[in-house]
């Protein structure tokens, strides 16, 4: 894949937000105008996680995912893990490739958890729950 490459020429899409009256208009509208011109580096936590939730070019969405839950197994745009969780939830077709990868992310996780900062132990044993069904 070309990292340097648009949203919009990797799917050739031709989309005009000028073509939408401002009536019609949507905050999703002005989200989707500003993806399609960024590049793969450029997409940022929130943008995954929109992407995820509205399953919008899944290839990409899951393996900048990938990239950020290597860094911070606990991240999430709205709570912690929930990244990981949007990934759980994910169609396994886009995670296949990524399975030997995934296990190691997800081991180290399991080592991070024990240590880290939740608010309460629950949330600890929520965590674990996931990773340990994640490939269930």
């Amino acid at each position: 894949m070309d990292v340097e490459k648009k949203i919009k020429d990797i799917y050739n899409i031709s989309f005009n937000l000028a073509d939408i009256s401002k009536e019609d208009r949507c905050p999703m509208h002005d989200w989707y105008n500003n993806l399609i011109d960024k590049t793969f580096n450029q997409l940022d936590m929130f943008d995954v996680t929109r992407m995820l939730i509205q399953k919008m070019f899944l290839e990409l969405a899951v393996l900048k995912a990938i990239t950020f839950i290597k860094e911070n197994p606990f991240c999430g745009q709205r709570y912690e893990s929930e990244l990981l969780e949007l990934l759980y939830k994910s169609d396994r077709c886009y995670l296949k490739k990524y399975t030997i990868e995934l296990e190691e992310i997800l081991r180290a996780a399991l080592i991070k958890n024990k240590e880290y900062d939740w608010l309460c132990e629950d949330e600890r044993k929520e965590f674990s729950d996931l990773i340990c069904n994640f490939f269930a």
